[in-house]
């Protein structure tokens, strides 16, 4: 009888532990953001966060530590190149006397209109940026990572920015 008990209580003990994990991991792979608004869907780690402005036009996604993110971003239908200017005139607007290091800045070909890729400096160091844009008859979307430069390739950017869909 007392050997019933104790292994009863191994028992709980262990599908107790196993619960506590399952937990303590939370859920695992992707979940899916859709804009009906705007008519796009993009997929992120589950762990990450979704903020969308009141107007729907900004739509942030972050990790669980907030050191990472892509902002998604819907303005009227204007030339990319002309967006791909603002976004940089922007970052050198909100990092005075900071540096900015232009990587790339192209035309596409395929999904995407035109690419950025800037690396710049803020009070909490160096971080690697990239921009994507996408112009329609009526939006231009703009799809931009950030990181920091030494962490920028731990984090899923290529399958995030990969996962955007128009509808």
């Amino acid at each position: 009888m007392r050997n019933k008990k104790r292994y009863w209580f191994l028992l709980i003990g262990l599908l107790g532990l196993l619960f506590s994990l399952f937990v303590a991991c939370g859920p695992t792979g992707y979940k899916t953001y859709t804009n009906d608004q705007f008519g796009y869907s993009i997929s992120h780690p589950y762990s990450w966060t979704v903020e969308v402005s009141a107007d729907g036009t900004k739509c942030l996604l972050a990790s669980p530590t907030r050191r990472a993110s892509v902002m998604i971003d819907v303005a009227d239908a204007m030339l990319p190149r002309v967006a791909a200017n603002y976004l940089i005139m922007s970052i050198s607007q909100g990092t005075p006397g900071k540096e900015i290091a232009l990587i790339e800045d192209k035309q596409m070909e395929g999904t995407w209109d035109w690419y950025l890729s800037y690396d710049y400096e803020t009070d909490y160091g160096m971080f690697h940026g990239e921009a994507y844009f996408k112009l329609t008859d009526t939006n231009l979307y703009k799809l931009d990572t950030a990181a920091n430069v030494a962490e920028y390739k731990d984090y899923p950017f290529s399958t995030i920015i990969s996962s955007f869909k128009l509808q």
